[in-house]
C-alpha cells in the first residue's frame, strides 16, 4: 500500500526538526568549549608574560614605574600591567584582571602543597563571571607583598609564581545545563628570578 505524497513530506519535516535541535545544541557546545580552550591559551599566555616580567633583571634601567633598583620589574603593578597587556590582546573585556595582592598574595591550596600550585580552594575563584583574578606569590611566601621594587638583588635565585583563576561562563545552555553556570579555569607559571 502507497503512503500519501503529503504524509511523507510531514514525517520528513518532523524528522529534520528532531535532528536539526540535537545538531544545533551540539553546535553550541562545541563553540563554549572552543571557547574555554580560547580563553585557557589566553590565561597561560598572561602568566608566562608575567613571570617573565618579574624574573627579568636590568641594572641599567633602574625606574620602570615602580622606583628601585637593581631589579626595576620585581612588582607588583608592572607584573599586572603585563598580565594585562597580554589578557587585551587575547579578546578579554575590562578591567582585564583584578589584582589580589595585598593580603593573598598565595591562593589557598585544596591540598596542602607549599609550592601554591593547582588545585585551589573553592573561595579562590572569583565569583565574577570571566573577569580573572590575579596572585602574585614571591618566595612562595603569602602575604610577601611587593607593591615597590627590591633596592638590592636578594630576591635573585627566588621563585616567583604569576596566577589566574577564572570562572569562565557559558555562552549557551548546553554545557551550562550539564556543568553549571562556570567552570574554574586555572593558569599558573613558576620562574626564578635573576640578578647579579
Amino acid at each position: 500500500m502507497a503512503r500519501d505524497p503529503a504524509a511523507r513530506r510531514g514525517q520528513s519535516t518532523v524528522e529534520f526538526g528532531a535532528s536539526a535541535l540535537v545538531l544545533v545544541l551540539l553546535l553550541f557546545g562545541l563553540i563554549d568549549l572552543g571557547r574555554v580552550f580560547y580563553y585557557d591559551v589566553g590565561l597561560q599566555g598572561a602568566v608566562r608574560e608575567g613571570a617573565r616580567q618579574a624574573s627579568w633583571f636590568d641594572q641599567t634601567n633602574p625606574d620602570q614605574g615602580c622606583g628601585a633598583s637593581p631589579n626595576p620589574y620585581l612588582c607588583d603593578s608592572l607584573i599586572k600591567a603585563s598580565v594585562d597587556r597580554v589578557l587585551a590582546k587575547s579578546g578579554f573585556n575590562p578591567p582585564y584582571s583584578v589584582l589580589q595582592n595585598p593580603g593573598a598574595t598565595c591562593p589557598s591550596t585544596s591540598d596542602g602543597n607549599t609550592a601554591f600550585n593547582p588545585p585551589y580552594d573553592g573561595s579562590v575563584y572569583p565569583t565574577s563571571i570571566n573577569t580573572p583574578s590575579l596572585y602574585i606569590c614571591y618566595s612562595n611566601t603569602p602575604g610577601l607583598d611587593l607593591t615597590s621594587a627590591p633596592a638590592d638583588s636578594s630576591y635573585r635565585g627566588t621563585d616567583v609564581n604569576v596566577i589566574l583563576v577564572m570562572s569562565f561562563g557559558f555562552a549557551s545552555g548546553m554545557l551550562s545545563g550539564i556543568l553549571g553556570n562556570s567552570i574554574h579555569i586555572v593558569a599558573s607559571t613558576h620562574m626564578t628570578v635573576g640578578g647579579y
